[in-house]
């Protein structure tokens, strides 16, 4: 019997995301539950660690082929919402949903793609002011395509940052690992999809994700 080195480092990262997960759960509840750690710069300062650590941990994982599978992205967009809803409250930032109606499925990974929009989310908010928005929406395109989009009311970028801000390592944020834009890229890639931002300085950001609809019997036959 051989060890699969792989295997073997897929399940340490997996447990060490989780203990990493029920830290950052208790750092939430003691902020709920005691406010003034809020103000505290050192208590942010070890949540903004905890944040950079999984996103290190989860890079390469990303790199694996998706588990494709024919689902409704409806139910994740939902859960997405209800989840960052009261996050955002606390930081005076609001936060809409729009999905149109009778949106396609998709054949997707859908924990890749919880993970790639929980990035764009939490940039979103880290580029926020007090008073600020972030939209979330999904609809379909004519061009077979489900098109997802992370829309913030925050600082912009300028065309110089836009051109390297989806590579590894390349952050304009303080502190930041540079690797969440980068994660995203790689998850819609193995999806055969297409990441795109438009953005202004001092005008917000709008980061889109444009995933393939599989086609009916019927259009695959015509082609």
């Amino acid at each position: 019997m051989t060890y699969d080195s792989t295997r073997g480092n897929a399940s340490l990262r997996h447990e060490i995301n989780n203990s990493l997960t029920l830290i950052s759960s208790r750092l939430q509840l003691l902020a709920a539950r005691y406010v003034f750690l809020k103000e505290d710069s050192d208590f942010t300062e070890i949540q903004n660690d905890l944040s950079d650590i999984q996103r290190l941990l989860n890079y390469d994982r990303t790199a694996r082929q998706p588990q494709l599978t024919l689902c409704s992205l409806q139910p994740l967009l939902n859960e997405l919402y209800t989840s960052f809803l009261p996050v955002l409250h606390a930081q005076h930032i609001a936060l809409y949903l729009h999905i149109a109606p009778n949106l396609p499925a998709i054949r997707a990974d859908l924990s890749l793609i919880r993970q790639a929009l929980i990035n764009l989310l939490k940039n979103a908010a880290e580029a926020s002011p007090d008073g600020g928005q972030i939209t979330l929406s999904a609809s379909s395109d004519d061009c077979n395509h489900i098109v997802l989009s992370v829309s913030d009311t925050g600082n912009g970028m300028t065309p110089e940052q836009q051109a390297h801000i989806f590579e590894p390592f390349v952050s304009y944020k303080t502190g930041g690992t540079g690797l969440g834009l980068a994660i995203v890229q790689s998850i819609v890639s193995a999806h055969h999809g297409h990441l795109s931002v438009k953005s202004l300085p001092g005008s917000g950001s709008s980061f889109c994700i444009l995933l393939p609809i599989p086609l009916s019997p019927v259009e695959k036959s015509a082609q």
